[in-house]
């Protein structure tokens, strides 16, 4: 049986915070109603990233890890678009808030989850770049997802458009990749 002492109640606080942190993208440049939040967003990339990391042998526990990881500042931060604030600002922020929300957790788990985020943050390995990728294809899905809702294609055109640049796909893979 745990000990009350042993539960890192900050982290899981954080945790159920994202549950309360909209997209902000989704909100600003759609005007989405019923819009996710940011853990909504971190679920549905865990399943993509669960069996797409199994299917190309991936360390998929590494995987799972980064992708839980991923945006948990934004418990802190909240959610900023593109451009909002600068790409430094942005990351001393993150860096702050995962600080504060790893502290709680014993020294080898905080230890071993800073270097994940920071793998995350600096998408130099295999990993980190394939959780990136997900990234992306996870929020094509979701505007997919609000054309079939009945938003406008049009107005969900730039989230397509980044992923298709971002993955480096030409139109016709993308006509066949969101289909």
């Amino acid at each position: 049986m745990m000990k009350k002492s042993m539960i890192p109640t900050r982290f899981f606080q954080s945790v159920l915070q994202l549950k309360y942190v909209k997209r902000a993208g989704w909100i600003s440049k759609v005007k989405v109603n019923d819009h996710e939040s940011v853990a909504d967003h971190t679920y549905s990339m865990c399943a993509i990233c669960m069996v797409l990391s199994d299917m190309l042998n991936l360390d998929t526990e590494r995987v799972m890890k980064m992708v839980i990881l991923h945006d948990l500042a934004e418990s802190i931060t909240g959610d900023y678009i593109p451009g909002e604030i600068s790409k430094k600002q942005k990351l001393l922020q993150e860096k702050k808030a995962i600080n504060s929300i790893l502290y709680c957790l014993p020294t080898d788990i905080r230890t071993d989850y800073k270097k994940i985020w920071q793998e995350y943050v600096s998408n130099k390995t295999d990993i980190a770049c394939f959780v990136h990728q997900i990234d992306k294809i996870e929020m094509m899905l979701q505007a997919e997802q609000y054309v079939k809702q009945g938003y406008s294609y049009k107005s969900l055109a730039q989230f397509f458009n980044s992923t298709v640049k971002y993955l480096g796909i030409d139109e016709h893979n993308f006509l066949n990749l969101h289909k």
